[in-house]
């Protein structure tokens, strides 16, 4: 297991009015750029049936180069790096279909100028001065960073994006060793999922934390200046603000969204050497329209990436339990599903005549399965890697027996 760790630093920056109009014209030629190879490739696929490659989008975009003149007033290596996201895009499309990567990623779509912008810059087209912490793009500028000391390796590449509200963020990839964090307060906690809080429990009691559901009281604001925005005319200048009003409101959700979940996981890796939580298939769950918005706003997806690549910065290991796995209809004191089980709070066990709480009986059974993964060795991801544990004894140690028997007492 490699003991560096590719690490990203993201921040916001103010361009000037100078700087603006130049990355605007670098966002508009990588978008052309991306929507022209894109073209480019369909059209070969579905005229000729051959499949595109990256090869031969690289001299298409030379080719491309040489008759638009404009293209040359930005930085070629941006140019390139878009051709290589596309070829990354394509790629990601085939593993899906041919079965080698788990999840489906649908086929690469055609950038609009609406949404996110982004260029990026590899070594020869930026440099970053660590003593003064500014960050001199080719053909854009020197962009002053006021948090750059918290970019501790050597950047390989840099992102320059905007958002739709307006926004300038400037992202490093650096290389940094593993992190290195105290003894944990907990060997392990089990996390359970929920639309309105995210339950918790390590061994010994239960706790919960309560979603901030930031997109509910935004709705009635969200609306107004939506119809607002549907009103106005086309390539109106008010028009462009009730958009940038609009992505602004959304801007805030997710900021606040997103400060919670890195907060607490954030604390969590910190808290507790494991980590258990259930694989959700949130595709599918986003397919419910009564709860498809709710699911969005707790940002399930963003919460279990994020304690993804903490425990890949951090050493701690995560265990995923199967999506099939019961944890809410299983008893956690006689194990006895409870296959008629419907989706109330609280329910008595028809075997051991147990009651129990729907989100405590869950977190539970996540705890106790999440410590029988580790036991019989099965895969689970440790520091980031997907590793092979030692099968250990089928006699645990006193400790474990001990946390063990304390979850059958919590419900």
């Amino acid at each position: 297991m490699s003991s560096q760790t590719k690490h990203g630093v993201k921040g916001r920056v103010y361009l000037t009015a100078e700087e603006a109009p130049a990355a605007a014209r670098q966002f508009g030629c990588a978008r052309f750029v991306y929507n022209h190879l894109l073209e480019f490739s369909r059209n070969r696929y579905f005229i000729n049936k051959t499949k595109t490659s990256p090869a031969e989008r690289s001299i298409e975009l030379t080719r491309l180069k040489s008759e638009t003149p404009w293209l040359q007033e930005v930085n070629a290596q941006a140019l390139q790096q878009t051709g290589r996201a596309l070829d990354t895009a394509y790629q990601n499309w085939f593993d899906s279909i041919t079965g080698k990567r788990p999840d489906k990623v649908n086929p690469p779509k055609f950038k609009k100028k609406s949404k996110r912008q982004s260029a990026r810059f590899t070594r020869g087209a930026f440099s970053f001065d660590k003593n003064s912490g500014t960050l001199s793009l080719s053909k854009i500028g020197a962009i002053p960073i006021p948090w750059y000391r918290r970019v501790k390796g050597e950047p390989s590449s840099v992102v320059l994006s905007r958002t739709p509200a307006g926004r300038y963020h400037v992202s490093f990839q650096v290389e940094q060793p593993l992190r290195v964090v105290g003894s944990a307060q907990n060997f392990a906690l089990s996390v359970d999922i929920n639309t309105k809080t995210f339950n918790f429990f390590n061994g010994r009691q239960w706790s919960h934390v309560a979603l901030p559901r930031p997109l509910l009281p935004a709705l009635s604001g969200l609306r107004t200046a939506q119809k607002h925005l549907s009103r106005c005319t086309k390539g109106s200048k008010n028009r462009e603000k009730a958009r940038i009003r609009v992505a602004k409101m959304h801007q805030r959700v997710a900021d606040t969204r997103t400060d919670f979940l890195q907060k607490l996981s954030t604390q969590l890796i910190h808290e507790n050497q494991v980590i258990v939580v259930e694989t959700l298939g949130t595709k599918n769950m986003l397919k419910n329209r009564r709860l498809a918005r709710v699911i969005s706003d707790a940002g399930f997806g963003d919460f279990i990436g994020m304690l993804e690549y903490k425990c890949k910065w951090y050493g701690r290991t995560l265990v995923k339990v199967d999506t099939f796995f019961p944890s809410s209809k299983l008893c956690c004191i006689c194990h006895v599903k409870n296959v008629e089980l419907k989706l109330q709070d609280r329910w008595q066990c028809p075997n051991c005549q147990t009651d129990h709480q729907r989100d405590e009986n869950a977190v539970v059974n996540l705890f106790v399965e999440g410590l029988r993964i580790l036991a019989e060795g099965r895969s689970v991801i440790v520091c980031g890697d997907t590793v092979r544990l030692e099968r250990q004894p089928k006699h645990m140690s006193a400790k474990q027996e001990t946390s063990l028997e304390t979850c059958g007492n919590v419900a």
